[in-house]
């Protein structure tokens, strides 16, 4: 079945709205690296768009989780129906997947906090 005229613009737009999402992502991540919040060669954004209307990065644990989330909610405000994954890179042997997810008005917390370090456990996303 052949794609539709609309079908296309929409593939077009959806294209559009990944390259600049990852551009501005990968520039605030660059910041916060600069800054030495995260390490300079810590994070990893999935530079392949699947399709579905979500960022997805890898970074390791750090207290600048919420800021960075905040920030790139503030992104997000841009991009209504659109979310960012980050994903825990680099966890420990045993612990399971987990991360966080945010969208514009929303931060969904699914960090399971008992596997890390003490400073880590207050950690919390507003």
């Amino acid at each position: 079945m052949a794609m539709s005229e609309n079908d296309r613009d929409d593939q077009r737009s959806h294209q559009v709205i990944w390259k600049k999402l990852f551009d501005e992502t990968e520039a605030l991540l660059k910041d916060f690296a600069h800054q030495g919040l995260i390490g300079a060669d810590d994070f990893w954004i999935v530079d392949e768009d699947w399709g579905w209307d979500v960022l997805q990065v890898e970074l390791p644990l750090s207290l600048a989780w919420p800021s960075l989330a905040k920030k790139l909610q503030s992104v997000l405000a841009r991009y209504p129906d659109w979310r960012i994954t980050i994903r825990l890179a680099g966890r420990e042997q045993g612990w399971p997947g987990m991360g966080i997810v945010i969208s514009r008005d929303n931060i969904i917390d699914d960090l399971k906090r008992e596997y890390f370090p003490a400073q880590f456990h207050s950690m919390i996303f507003q």
